[in-house]
């Protein structure tokens, strides 16, 4: 409740400090107040609070405008009258605001801009402003016709609703609170801005009056400036800037001095209102389509972000069900080079030495030393985080180096391996690494899927091909139970699988990987039982093809009982 009331009166004292700025903005002898602040606060002041405290927020400024509005010989009822009118634009543009746009109100989407325009800015202005020419008619109260009275109001609270309440809405949301984790360059950057505004602004509407040549070269000299606020510093500093425009030339108005003096009293309040409501729309619609494309931008990279992660978190489980194949991979270069080096210190007890044979043995412990380290360079490429680097490949190098990682888990399970890689293949763009992440996944799920299969039936064929399409494919077949046909579309689908203990995210992550180096993965059931997929990259059509025999990669077949 302290806080609530708390913001009632900050709520009437600035409802009467806005009185007397408007009333001061008059460009005399005619009683016109070209920018119209208290109901831009009280409109502000009800898109800031809940619902429930509306009424409190009313009465305080009721309180304040009695305060600033008898003091000056108006009768009460109409006093009471231009309430009801004040009253009933800010709570039409609130209600429309919060039913069409939410809470809290945000100028950072274009959407939301449009909205706020149409609807509070215009809408709650346009409707009101009848109720209070037609109560102003009631009282028998002025001299001005009912239409001139209706524009007078209209067009000072719609430019109130655009360049003052922007400003108090993105202060009241966190908008100063961001500002303490600006660094320093963009404080510097600002501190530029402001004072170009300023000089802009004192050159177009401080001068001397200016003769009809040069008056419109003068309503250009803020433009780029205001346009580097919209650009660099979005709605809140967009918002600021307008605002400071709009008061720069309404008191030039005031004085004398600037474009908008050429004319009656009357048609320069019009002018100057016009041109500000011209600038400020554009200029907010700009700032938030600049600020809600560097919103996406900032998510995309958050999505690139998390998905760098889940790939690498995927890959880590692949390589952790492979953890017993790799740990034989390497134990067996380093068992031999154990043997071969207890065999050469038998050989340097012998007299004479036999340095033939010692040069042989130290050649072996050469040749699986590495071994071993081609094994942990792969598994290190394939644990370390890193963007997407694609180079220039021939895809059979990469299938060569994912067999040879799984080499030891296949013998494990007793597949019989039939690779057979086609010769002449033109190079693909491709990541390395996470290519070989998606072969090593494919290889893994063949593997498990022909798990329940007698020995003699586990069979895995790995083929690349050049189709004529331009497109290098490569197909992996396995002879195990195949895809259930009214699962076959979701397989790819994150979060769906057939494994009691899996996590669905392998296969949508390889489609994910294939998409992103503009390629295809697919899969069918094959007729005689089992499944293929395919994986389809295209080549690069700057690269030149490369030569070379068809490798056979099929390793010892495990023997069978």
């Amino acid at each position: 409740m302290t806080r609530t009331l708390q913001a009632a009166l900050l709520v009437a004292v600035a409802y009467y400090l806005g009185a007397k700025v408007g009333l001061a903005l008059t460009l005399h002898p005619y009683p016109v107040s070209v920018f119209w602040v208290p109901n831009a606060i009280l409109l502000a002041a009800l898109l800031l609070t809940p619902l429930r405290v509306w009424p409190i927020m009313l009465l305080a400024a009721l309180a304040a405008h009695l305060a600033a509005e008898l003091p000056g010989g108006v009768p009460l009822r109409m006093v009471l009258s231009w309430f009801v009118s004040n009253s009933s634009e800010a709570l039409i543009g609130a209600g429309c605001a919060m039913y069409f746009i939410g809470r809290p109100l945000r100028f950072d989407r274009l959407r939301n801009v449009a909205f706020y325009v149409a609807l509070a800015a215009f809408f709650g202005t346009f409707v009101s402003s009848f109720v209070d020419v037609g109560l102003v008619a009631l009282n028998h109260f002025g001299e001005a016709g009912f239409w001139e009275n209706w524009r007078v109001r209209f067009f000072s609270n719609v430019l109130a609703a655009l360049t003052l309440v922007p400003v108090i809405v993105i202060s009241a949301t966190g908008g100063l609170a961001r500002l303490r984790t600006e660094p320093a360059e963009r404080f510097a950057e600002a501190g530029t801005l402001g004072l170009s505004l300023i000089a802009a602004c004192a050159w177009a509407f401080m001068s001397p009056a200016p003769g009809p040549t040069t008056t419109p070269i003068l309503l250009f000299v803020p433009l780029p400036v205001l346009l580097w606020a919209a650009v660099r510093f979005g709605s809140g500093g967009t918002s600021a800037s307008l605002l400071a425009v709009t008061l720069v030339a309404i008191v030039g108005a005031v004085h004398g001095r600037g474009p908008f003096v050429s004319g009656s009293p009357a048609g320069n309040t019009l002018s100057v209102q016009l041109f500000l409501i011209a600038v400020s729309i554009p200029l907010l619609g700009l700032a938030a389509v600049v600020q809600e494309r560097g919103q996406v931008e900032g998510a995309l990279r958050i999505a690139h972000q998390e998905r760098n992660e889940l790939v690498h978190l995927s890959r880590a489980a692949v390589l952790g069900e492979l953890a017993g194949a790799l740990a034989h991979e390497l134990n067996q270069p380093l068992t031999a080079i154990l043997a071969n080096a207890r065999a050469a210190q038998r050989l340097l007890d012998r007299e004479p030495i036999d340095m033939k044979e010692v040069r042989d043995i130290l050649d072996d412990i050469a040749s699986d030393d590495r071994r071993a380290g081609e094994v942990i360079r792969r598994l290190h490429a394939l644990l370390k985080k890193g963007d997407m680097q694609p180079r220039l490949l021939d895809l059979n190098e990469v299938v060569t180096e994912a067999l040879e990682l799984v080499h030891s888990d296949i013998i494990q399970r007793s597949v019989a391996l039939d690779a057979r890689l086609a010769p002449s293949l033109p190079p693909v763009r491709v990541d390395p690494v996470q290519l070989q992440q998606v072969l090593l996944n494919l290889l893994v799920n063949a593997c498990d899927a022909m798990a329940g299969r007698p020995r003699h039936e586990r069979r895995l064929t790995v083929v690349t091909t050049f189709k004529a399409d331009a497109w290098v494919q490569l197909s992996i077949a396995d002879y195990g139970t195949g895809i259930p046909e009214d699962k076959l579309d979701r397989i790819f689908d994150p979060f769906f699988t057939s494994k009691a203990e899996g996590l669905g995210l392998g296969l949508a992550i390889c489609r994910s990987i294939v998409r992103a180096h503009g390629g295809r993965l697919w899969a069918v059931n094959n007729p005689k039982g089992g499944a293929t997929f395919y994986v389809e990259l295209a080549k690069d059509e700057q690269g030149t093809a490369r030569t070379g025999a068809l490798r056979d990669l099929t390793p010892a077949q495990p023997a069978i009982p």
